[in-house]
């Protein structure tokens, strides 16, 4: 009798698909083309990213598929790893990164951006704003206290 139940909750449970690793065959950021096992393929799957972040998925990268209701055809990719460029980051560290380089890497020692930065709208800070050669608040300094000759100083400062 166990036995019998046995080999008909194998049964039933060999037509249940489970999670699988999966290939991205044609990449997205919302559904992509994927190569389980022994090379069968899952066209149109969908990504599902959290709220607020958007990736496209490079080919080649591994997916962790996930068949709802255990059915290959409505399957979703919840998880990606294997892009070309991966940024390993240290104990207590996030960094949003793409493949051409760019990321935004949250440190111990604060926000280090790598890649032109482009803003739409206001850009304000609370301490000095520094480049290479010195602060603004150096450039107002300098300017504020200049003369030609025997001219004033500047009857606007900055």
């Amino acid at each position: 009798m166990i036995g019998s139940m046995q080999r008909q909750i194998a049964r039933g449970m060999g037509q249940v698909r489970q999670t699988f690793l999966g290939v991205v065959a044609r990449g997205g950021s919302k559904l992509l083309q994927l190569t389980g096992f022994a090379g069968e393929v899952l066209d149109e799957t969908e990504l599902v990213q959290q709220v607020g972040f958007s990736s496209y998925i490079p080919d080649g990268c591994r997916v962790v598929v996930i068949p709802l209701q255990g059915k290959t055809s409505r399957s979703i990719v919840i998880a990606t790893d294997g892009a070309p460029i991966v940024i390993h980051v240290d104990e207590g560290e996030t960094c949003i990164y793409d493949q051409y380089g760019h990321s935004v890497w949250l440190k111990k020692d604060g926000t280090h951006v790598e890649g032109d930065l482009f803003v739409n709208g206001k850009v304000q800070a609370t301490g000095d704003v520094i480049d290479q050669a010195s602060s603004m608040q150096d450039m107002r300094d300098t300017y504020n206290s200049h003369k030609h000759g025997n001219s004033s100083t500047p009857d606007k400062p900055m």
